[in-house]
Order: structure tokens, then sequence, then C-alpha cells
């Protein structure tokens, strides 16, 4: 089999939204694994240059919002490869709708108009990274690719727009792209400080404090859940993989868990936790989600390698190591 990945190597890599949990994750692949010569766009909003350790003084990094191309413009012009993380959190999306809707879809649209305007001989790929909370309240599961969405948040709507675009403009113009939609992404990084860490960093950072885990309802609401690496691998195979041009794929593992097990997995790891039980509440109406990979599968040949479990086993030796009485 080719290993494509070599692709990558030694090449000239734009991340934007490169501090974030995902975001730094993937630079330090990037760098550790294929030594690529990295430009991190950030604003710095809810994260810091300092989650990349070491690591920051190998890359170039440009404080600045994405919206800002004229900022990046020469690291557009010479860019190999952008992977396209920056974005609004769900959780902050209709705080301040219109600026969800610039960070997550007209920072795209500038971006592939400028490729439009300025074709480049450099770029082989630009990845945008979207998100399975494009389904919304979709039943017929497991949600693959052809799925018809049905947004619930300003969120899904603003990140499938930007979805739409890159492959508006791969189609259209000849833009070498690919879209990915992570499907609730955890692991190595996530700090529980930040407003918008997801359920099961919260729930780990709980145990680890003695707190207890709060499972709203019954605990049946499900989710597929992806381990940091995994994402990351994936990310990255979409990014090189000639079979992944112009297309879409699920980033997931086709596992559903429910809330509850997540809480009853961490309990098996941490014996002396409590689970409580709070009422139900409005704010995210999704029973069921879980993502179908086939597709990438298939095409990409990509297959997830950490199981829930073992992710939650590895998501607590990270926090034990880095978070635990930390300052920070």
């Amino acid at each position: 089999m080719i290993d494509y990945l070599d692709k990558i190597k030694h090449k000239k890599v734009l991340v934007t939204g490169g501090l974030g949990f995902v975001g730094h994750n993937l630079v330090n692949t990037l760098l550790d694994t294929f030594n690529c010569e990295i430009t991190v766009v950030d604003n710095c909003l809810n994260s810091s240059p300092d989650i990349l350790g070491e690591n920051l003084s190998k890359i170039t990094f440009i404080n600045t919002d994405v919206l800002n191309i004229e900022a990046y413009q020469e690291v557009l012009n010479n860019a190999n490869y952008i992977f396209h993380l920056a974005c609004v959190q769900i959780a902050a999306s209709s705080k301040n709708a219109e600026y969800d809707l610039e960070v997550n879809a007209l920072s795209t649209l500038r971006i592939l108009e400028y490729f439009k305007k300025n074709p480049s001989g450099n770029l082989e790929k630009f990845i945008y990274t979207s998100s399975a909370s494009v389904y919304g309240s979709s039943t017929n599961l497991p949600l693959n690719e052809l799925s018809y969405p049905q947004v619930l948040s300003n969120y899904a709507a603003t990140k499938l727009l930007g979805e739409n675009f890159t492959m508006i403009y791969g189609k259209n113009y000849g833009i070498p792209v690919t879209s990915v939609r992570y499907s609730n992404v955890y692991g190595y990084g996530q700090s529980p400080k930040n407003p918008y860490c997801g359920v099961l960093g919260k729930f780990i950072d709980s145990a680890l404090n003695g707190k207890e885990l709060p499972v709203i309802g019954d605990g049946e609401q499900t989710r597929d859940y992806t381990f940091v690496t995994d994402a990351v691998q994936a990310t990255i195979i979409a990014a090189v993989h000639p079979m992944a041009i112009n297309d879409v794929f699920n980033i997931g593992t086709g596992v559903e868990i429910s809330v509850i097990r997540l809480a009853e997995l961490i309990k098996e790891i941490i014996p002396s936790i409590h689970i409580t039980r709070l009422p139900e509440r409005d704010i995210d109406n999704i029973r069921r989600r879980v993502v179908d990979i086939e597709k990438i599968h298939q095409k990409l040949n990509w297959t997830p390698i950490i199981n829930i479990k073992k992710g939650i086993e590895e998501t607590i030796n990270w926090y034990k190591s880095n978070l635990i009485n930390s300052k920070d």
C-alpha cells in the first residue's frame, strides 16, 4: 500500500486556529512526525501560545484574527497545505451570531476567494474542518455524509456554510479541497478551564478533583466520541490522499456512547467518585448521534485506533500529568 503520508513531510503548512484543542495537537504532530515548516494563525481569544510548549520556538506564529488575511497573505502564497481550523465554538456561537458567521464561514470564503483570484502552484490542499453538528436532529443513524443536514444551532449553520463554500470553490475553480466532519473530539490538551471544553473533559476534571459527575436527565443521550490523535491522523490523511480531493468525510468511531456510560467508565478508573442526576434541559435537544465512517475507511483506508475506554484512560493520565495542581 502506498504511504501517502510521506507527501506532507517537510512541507510548508498553515494552520488557522492552531492554538486550539485539535489545532495544537495537529501542529505538534506535523512538527514531531513530519518535520513540516509551520505557520499558525490564531487570535488567542480562547487559547495561548504556551500550549505548544517547546514547539512554539519551531513555528512562525501570527497573532491575528483569521479574517485579517492581509496579515498572512504571504503565507497563503507559499503554503503547500492549509488546515483551516479557526472557528467560534458551538457554545459561544449564538452569543455573537454575526462574528460566528464571519469566523466560521466568511473567513473560509475570503481564503478561497484569494486563491480564486491568485491561483497558487504551491497549494496541494485546503482542508476545511467541519463538524458532525451539521446533521442536527437527523435520526437516520448512523449518519453518513449524504444524510440530510437538519441544523439546530448557529454553529452548525455556519460550519455547513463554510463547508459548502469549500466544495463550491473546489469544483468550480479548481482549488484542491477536502472537508472533514469531526465528531465530539476529546483527549490530550483540552483544558477544563476553557468554558467550551466538552463533557468528557469536564467529567474527568471533576473526577480528579473529587467532585461529583452531573448527568443530565436519564443520561441516555449519545454521541460518537473521537480521540484527538485519531482525529489528527484522519485529518492529515484526508489532506494528502488523492482520493480525498473535492470530497467530505466523517471523522468518528462509528460507536454510540451514552453520557451515563461515560460517567461509569470514569468511575471504573476512579471508584471514589459519585454520579449525580440533574433535571433535563432544553439546551441540546439532540438525543442520539453516531456517524458512519465507512466512506473514509474505504476511500482513504483510515480506521480509528483508540476506543472510548482507552481514550478515557489516556486522557485521565494526561490530566494527572499536566493539569492537576497546575497554576495555569
